[in-house]
């Protein structure tokens, strides 16, 4: 511990500490199913400590109540505070630790006792080694700690000889040479008394799922300081699953004594579950939610006279700004606008779902129509809903803006529009406004909103507020497995998928649930169903197996008729990716129904039972707006918004978004390198199964008031990474720091035009050339830009329409021009987009272009593959006309190579040439 303070008052003490692998690399050598665990003895020592500030020699208990572990970069901030003296003269002592720069909740890992009490000291009466006992070699001790997951590298790895006798258990321990010169700067160095306790599993059998780790200490006692090696006797205590520990040195003296020391099983699920709640395994965060927080900067005020109205739904009247009937009326004014705002409309009568894909099928023609009009590129449209998002003037767990969702109809919107956003920065906008807004509030709400810069907010009681993640609060759930969903029947739809199947047996393993009816479209007809259905019955669960599609509420209805649940979990989806101007109504209906139409028939037919729990599977594309996944992001947002509005309405409800994990599965096979790379860069990473299902159950022991939770892990520094660059979005704004940047005139790319404008055509045309083939690299996932050939058509490379616009979009970033999205359709390839982007930086001083047909000859040309010219009898030609006259030192296979690299424009005229020859 680095630093103490005594507590005035009290007699109590505060120390606190810093460890990290950096600094305290030994820490490395012990690991638990390749998590880097702190062991138990690091505490007992750290507690030692503690108690040793305030006169306090002995450590009458200590119970570990979470694992703490260390990730391999980052450092964590120990905290052990040890309080007032009883009339016994005992004092509370309890250790925390939170991830260091942290300003969240602290995590308690130990709690325990003190006193200036010793113990009692006894030599050790046997002779060394133990008369009557049997050696046993210590490798296969580590075998089988190593079997339970438990991996321990030199600095833990210190049993030298191991003896058994009846029930007793004898090592010799000595710690490893690299070690041995640090005892100084402890009582007894973790790694010595960690090692005496290696061969506790000859007394006291491993777990039949995890490794049995020490849990609770009692009566330990330091008699010596400065041991380096020890003699260790180990003897059952007379209750099951605790033995006594008695510390020897070579001459038998007592170095420290532990009178009763109790073990537990610790599970994978249990160890994933301190790994996330610690902040992942590789220094990202892994539970978030969604706050709205004021904005207190918001700029000027946008009044409504300089934008334009979008239909003639009374959103705003004439004289506040031009009413545009449709879109291509906005394109076809005098003037456009800089921005239009449209307010959703919200069909009127019918069931939830059929207006839900009626209210979306809108959205998404008004937005398509939008987005494919070149004349609006300069132009923002702001999506206005009422009541769809909920943010409120409650308090969340910060004291900050949370409400509740007042309609449902139209929440899916944020996350069609979320995703079109990502796909095409800066064209949209999304505001929210309360379902009572008159068109005067919604005014003055609209021109609040647009003055922040923001592309996502909120106007309630005059206040602006911004969706922003956070960590979600884990204080007192640290502990907390199982349990949450009654003792009742546990619905499960989506059953035969992967996930539906991996929730279905941590419910029934984990929070012992005893009754599962497992939904899916094909029943036991599904693959995979049949064996899940044998093993769960196999462990005494009453299951059933239902064929069922929960979208249809007919066929949910007789399943449900004369049951009463105990708990419901929704896991069933489907995806239909693709850009969001590819959509269309069949296939937004597609994704939704799953989704929305299931979701609201299980909220209406369990409404009056007595559930325990009603848990949402969604995503994190409907928070962060994936591209590409427009139509999937609205149904999800759709669930977070029915989880927050059954939570205003008194029912159990939380919708758990999730992040990608890493098991693949029907939604996610599809997903290749390039795609992988991608959410990389955004900084998102895949869940483990035991990571997934450890964050499942935090969540549901968090009881968040709004409801929604958002459980993925984020690369922190890959995130601080974007915000350096100026390009993270707005939502991850609170978990890293952002710098402050000054006000300028200049736009992006003006430093690249500057740049380039001072060159000669050729050098400019070669410089842009470099810069479209370094995005292209990045967005196809290779390691270099030498692997994109400048001449190489980019449907040849693997370009699909996702990546034709995330190319769009980093080429828009680095020029400052307005590049269309189906630039690698209208220039296929570096070169040609290269050339173009010359002629829109510097027009005056590019060459003209070429008139449309001989444009689309040439890029017919560029686009075939040389091989096609040796297949069609033209290569030899243009060889030819290549190789000069009398130059007989160039082979073919020279000239071939050179073809690559050579001058699109100047081969496709020399081979013209040739054939007019």
């Amino acid at each position: 511990m680095g630093a103490s303070v005594a507590l005035a008052g009290s007699g109590g003490a505060v120390l606190t500490g810093r460890v990290s692998l950096a600094t305290h690399p030994w820490l490395a050598d012990h690991t638990m199913s390749g998590t880097v665990l702190v062991p138990g003895a690091v505490l007992v020592e750290t507690a030692l400590r503690g108690g040793a500030e305030v006169g306090c020699e002995r450590l009458e208990e200590l119970t570990l109540r979470a694992p703490l572990v260390l990730s391999e970069s980052g450092a964590v901030q120990l905290q052990v505070s040890v309080g007032k003296a009883d009339e016994m003269g005992h004092r509370a002592l309890e250790i925390h630790s939170r991830a260091d720069g942290a300003d969240g909740e602290w995590m308690a890992h130990a709690v325990g006792v003190v006193s200036s009490v010793r113990g009692d000291s006894v030599r050790i009466a046997d002779s060394w080694p133990p008369q009557g006992a049997t050696a046993v070699d210590p490798a296969d001790v580590y075998r089988l700690l190593a079997d339970k997951g438990l991996t321990y590298g030199p600095a833990f790895r210190s049993l030298r000889e191991v003896w058994r006798r009846g029930q007793e258990v004898f090592a010799a321990v000595a710690l490893s040479e690299e070690e041995a010169p640090t005892v100084g700067k402890f009582g007894i160095h973790p790694a010595l008394l960690d090692a005496a306790l290696h061969a506790i599993g000859l007394v006291v059998p491993s777990g039949e799922n995890g490794a049995r780790l020490p849990f609770a200490w009692s009566g330990v006692s330091l008699f010596a300081t400065g041991a380096t090696a020890v003699r260790v006797r180990i003897v059952p205590s007379g209750r099951v699953g605790e033995v006594e520990v008695s510390l020897f040195d070579a001459t038998g003296l007592p170095v420290a004594s532990v009178e009763a020391l109790s073990l537990r099983e610790v599970s994978e699920e249990q160890l994933a579950a301190a790994v996330v709640a610690a902040g992942g395994s590789s220094g990202g965060d892994s539970l978030f939610r969604v706050e709205w927080v004021p904005v207190t900067d918001a700029g000027a005020v946008v009044r409504a006279g300089s934008w334009g109205v979008l239909g003639s739904g009374g959103l705003l009247v004439p004289s506040e700004g031009e009413v545009f009937a449709d879109v291509s009326a906005v394109a076809l004014a005098g003037v456009v606008p800089g921005v239009v705002v449209w307010e959703c409309p919200v069909p009127v009568g019918g069931e939830v779902p059929g207006v839900v894909h009626e209210g979306l099928a809108a959205v998404l023609a008004v937005v398509q129509e939008w987005l494919a009009d070149e004349r609006l590129a300069g132009s923002r449209l702001v999506v206005v809903t009422r009541g769809a998002v909920a943010a409120g003037a409650g308090a969340g767990a910060a004291g900050v803006g949370v409400g509740s969702v007042v309609d449902v109809r139209s929440a899916g919107v944020w996350g069609l529009v979320r995703s079109a956003q990502a796909e095409h920065p800066g064209r949209l906008v999304l505001a929210d406004v309360p379902v009572g807004a008159d068109a005067g509030a919604v005014v003055d709400a609209v021109a609040l909103g647009l003055g922040s810069g923001e592309s996502q907010w909120a106007v309630r009681e005059g206040a602006l507020l911004v969706p922003r993640l956070v960590r979600a609060e884990l204080s007192g759930v640290e502990g907390s497995v199982g349990g949450g969903f009654g003792s009742g029947a546990v619905l499960v739809t989506g059953a035969s998928g992967v996930l539906g199947g991996v929730v279905a047996r941590h419910l029934v393993s984990v929070h012992g649930v005893r009754e599962l009816v497992l939904l899916s479209r094909r029943g036991s007809a599904a693959e995979g169903m049949a064996e899940l259905e044998l093993e769960l019955s196999g462990l005494g669960v009453a299951v059933e197996v239902v064929a069922c599609d929960a979208a249809d509420r007919g066929a949910l209805a007789a399943v449900l008729a004369g049951r009463s649940l105990s708990g419901v979990v929704h896991a069933a989806g489907v995806l239909d990716d693709g850009v969001v101007t590819s959509l269309d109504a069949a296939r937004l209906g597609g994704v939704l129904r799953p989704k929305v139409d299931a979701a609201w028939h299980l909220h209406e037919l369990t409404r009056d039972m007595d559930l325990s729990a009603f848990v949402l599977f969604s995503s994190a594309a409907g928070v962060f707006g994936t591209p590409g996944q427009a139509g999937y992001a609205a149904a999800n947002v759709f669930l977070d918004a029915l989880a927050q509005f059954r939570r205003s309405q008194g029912l159990v409800g939380v919708s758990l978004a999730w992040g990608l994990w890493a098991d693949t599965s029907a939604m996610t096979e599809s997903l290749g390198e390039a795609d992988m790379q991608r959410m990389t860069r955004q900084g998102a990473e895949s869940l483990s199964q035991a990571e997934g299902l450890a964050l499942l159950d935090l969540a549901l022991a968090a009881h968040e008031g709004d409801g929604l939770l958002v459980p993925t892990r984020l690369s922190i520094p890959s995130l601080q990474v974007l915000a350096d660059s100026g390009n993270l979005p707005a939502m991850l704004n609170g978990l890293v720091r952002t710098r402050v940047r000054h006000a300028t005139s200049e736009s992006a790319g003006t430093g690249l035009r500057e740049q380039v404008v001072g060159m000669g055509e050729g050098e400019a045309v070669r410089h842009l050339i470099q810069l479209v083939r370094g995005e292209v690299a990045t967005v196809l996932g290779h390691s270099t830009p030498d692997a994109v050939s400048a001449e190489r058509a980019f449907s040849d490379l693997g370009f699909d329409s996702l990546t034709a616009v995330e190319l769009r979009n980093r080429l828009t970033k680095a020029t400052g021009l307005r590049l269309p999205a189906t630039l690698v359709f209208d220039y296929p390839n570096s070169h040609l987009l290269a050339e173009q982007m010359w002629r829109e930086i510097a027009p005056e001083r590019a060459a003209p272009e070429l008139d449309p047909e001989e444009k689309a000859f040439q890029e017919a040309i560029s686009a075939i593959p040389m091989s096609r010219f040796r297949e069609v009898g033209l290569l030899d030609l243009v060889l030819k006309l290549i190789d000069p006259p009398g130059n007989d030192g160039t082979d073919d296979e020279t000239n071939a190579e050179s073809i690559d690299d050579m001058d699109v424009d100047h081969l496709i005229r020399m081979a013209l040439d040739g054939k007019d020859a």
